[in-house]
């Protein structure tokens, strides 16, 4: 091979390497990571075939990116995806050019570059090992730079094998290491200065307030979220597992929230009646539940009689409890579930009219659904079968909405996940003059196998519909989402173990490395100080002492025992002698072979002395002297020689062999 092609293959095997994120990457667009691509790949695979441009041709080559760039129309998104675009092609088309060592070396920046960029963009958790394995190709690239060098390309350029596994490791296993500090002390912005595809993902979860604006692919987090106990150990039923937090009566167009809580506060280790009425609790189930992140709600599943909380609480008029106070860890609280019948909340619906101004197709949808039913329960069992058997559930973006996201659900999209059933049955009732609300919570888990344990994570986050029956009858539970797509109880095979398993890497690569900012940073530092300050006052002056006596005996023994495996293995106590002259005569023939010279790779020191002497007369008497150091360094055994004499030596010796260079180039 030669040495056209195996730069030309480097270049190539670097430039497909650098784009393998960017088909992720949401700043670039699929025309230009793919041209970039299919020129790395040609590079790559057909390294002898070359292509010859002239400067005109280079000069039209440059005015048709930058058109291109331009007609992208990246420029309306601020500079930096142009940037990106530009970079790109420019690479790829230096990559094109590369005919020897010294046009590869003009490429390889824009290459790292265009790689940098590349990294910095993503956001997803396989960006480390994508780290990792771009510090071993680098790593190789560079050793076979450095190869071809020293040995030639008619020599080198055959062999295309991997790098070492020990050598890969060790390269990636230092690289992983000072990232990781580097990745801790960087300055950092509110926000990432590019974003990646994760601008346009959300995570399911709860949450005190609905927007139904979002057209972003909703992605299942695995985060934990409540844990649900038997106190007794009585199997946890299905039916319990409908954990209520808040009722969103608060509306707007495409925004939920529930009402301000008015209700009195309660010190904690008092016992709340979620549905405002004291009842016997002989015939309940008691359970103990534990909020991993508790924001604002607790959560109270389907049945809660009563409950008990270790912290001051406030009840809401829709039947919810909040926390009083922010609290910083877990929450754990007791509640006590009926077997029988549902307990059900009074409070009175909001007054006045409407609170929707749907238009005229949904309310002549509405009153085709319901037909002849009268009563506020027919109405509402209509509405939700309908939704229920005519909709399809998605976690996908929606292709299109307008203004009403529930006008364009229920007329035009007919898919959605559970915020848009619940938020779509409430208008339609709405229209038919009956009081609804959306309520949300969380709905199913992941069982142990006895059954008295189940873990409740952020994907069983749900949504449904309570009715208002009237003041003897309360509100009623309805559930529009279609029944296949409700979160249940269920358990951990070993297939869905793994799969919560990375969904769980994944929520602590988003919570810890993505949004990891300026206030993180400072926490670290506030920590550290007040570490530092504890072990500061916890240290005595006997502590010191009995350090420094300890620090001193385990210098002797070290020195002893270096001693004493000295003595019975004499090679391991002989201290390593340091071999100033023999560096300075391999730095000769490194020299001799930039030089043009063929060095055998079994040259000695004399051969090399001799061979510098004849090509640099003006030298031969230093490059004697530093010969006859090396070899008293290399098989006497006398001490090393003086490395401020064997400096001055080579000094003299390179600008008696620089002069001659210049002499040779003037003749």
């Amino acid at each position: 091979m030669s040495e056209s092609a195996v730069y030309r293959r480097l270049a190539g095997v670097l430039l497909v390497w650098a784009v393998v994120p960017m088909p992720f990457l949401y700043i670039v667009m699929v025309p230009f990571w793919l041209t970039a691509a299919a020129v790395g790949l040609w590079l790559a695979l057909r390294p002898s075939s070359s292509i010859r441009l002239s400067t005109t041709a280079q000069n039209v080559i440059g005015v048709a990116i930058l058109a291109a760039v331009v007609v992208a129309g990246g420029v309306r998104v601020g500079p930096l995806r142009p940037l990106g675009h530009l970079l790109l092609l420019l690479a790829s088309v230096r990559a094109v050019l590369v005919v020897d060592r010294r046009s590869f070396h003009k490429v390889l920046p824009a290459l790292m570059l265009v790689w940098l960029v590349s990294l910095s963009a993503s956001t997803h958790i396989t960006v480390v090992p994508y780290f990792a394995l771009s510090v071993c190709l680098w790593w190789w690239v560079g050793m076979r730079l450095h190869l071809l060098g020293i040995v030639g390309t008619t020599e080198l350029s055959g062999s295309w094998r991997a790098p070492r596994v020990r050598h890969a490791v060790t390269a990636a296993a230092v690289a992983m290491v000072l990232a990781v500090p580097v990745f801790l002390a960087m300055p950092r912005l509110r926000s990432p200065w590019i974003a990646g595809r994760g601008g346009a993902e959300s995570v399911t979860g709860f949450s005190d307030r609905v927007e139904l604006s979002g057209v972003g692919t909703i992605r299942e987090s695995q985060q934990e979220a409540v844990e649900v106990r038997s106190v007794d150990a009585v199997p946890i039923e299905q039916g319990w597992m409908r954990l209520r937090g808040a009722a969103y009566d608060r509306v707007t167009v495409g925004s939920w929230a529930p009402r301000r809580p008015r209700g009195e506060r309660l010190s904690s280790g008092r016992l709340v009646w979620p549905s405002g009425q004291p009842r016997r609790l002989d015939d309940t189930v008691e359970l103990e539940l534990t909020l991993r992140h508790p924001d604002r709600y607790l959560f109270l599943p389907t049945g809660t009689a009563a409950a008990t909380v270790p912290v001051d609480v406030v009840t809401d008029p829709t039947g919810g409890v909040l926390l009083a106070d922010r609290i910083g860890g877990e929450v754990q609280y007791r509640v006590w579930v009926t077997r029988d019948e549902v307990p059900r909340q009074f409070d009175p619906p909001p007054t006045g009219g409407p609170r929707f101004e749907p238009p005229g197709e949904v309310i002549a949808l509405a009153e085709s659904i319901v037909g002849g039913a009268s009563g506020a329960a027919e109405r509402a069992a209509a509405v939700e079968r309908y939704l229920q058997e005519n909709f399809t559930y998605s976690l996908q973006g929606m292709s299109a909405i307008g203004p009403d996201p529930l006008s364009w659900f229920l007329l035009r999209s007919q898919r959605g996940h559970c915020e848009y059933f619940a938020g779509g049955m409430v208008v339609l009732l709405d229209a038919l003059g009956v009081q609804a609300r959306m309520v949300g919570g969380y709905s199913g888990g992941t069982a142990s196998p006895n059954g008295d344990r189940v873990v409740v994570r952020e994907a069983n986050a749900h949504t449904w519909v309570e009715v208002w029956l009237g003041s003897d009858r309360g509100w009623q539970v309805y559930d529009p989402t279609p029944a296949g797509s409700v979160p249940g109880l269920g358990t951990l095979s070993p297939r869905v173990r793994l799969r919560v398993a990375w969904e769980l890497l994944q929520a602590s690569w988003d919570r810890y490395v993505l949004t990891y900012g300026l206030g993180e940073q400072l926490r670290i530092l506030v920590a550290v100080d007040e570490a530092i300050a504890g072990a500061v006052q916890r240290i005595r002056l006997r502590h010191l002492l009995w350090g420094l006596v300890v620090l001193t005996a385990g210098m002797m023994l070290w020195w002893w025992l270096g001693r004493w495996v000295g003595r019975i293995v004499p090679t391991l106590g002989r201290r390593r002698r340091v071999t100033p002259a023999a560096h300075a005569v391999d730095r000769l023939r490194r020299r001799l072979e930039r030089g043009g010279e063929a060095v055998p790779a079994a040259a000695t020191v004399r051969w090399i002395g001799r061979a510098a002497a004849a090509r640099w007369p003006d030298a031969a008497g230093e490059v004697a002297e530093l010969v006859d150091l090396a070899e008293q360094e290399l098989y006497a055994r006398s001490p090393s020689s003086d490395r401020m004499a064997v400096r001055e030596l080579w000094g003299r010796a390179r600008q008696r062999m620089r002069q001659a260079g210049h002499a040779t180039g003037a003749r």
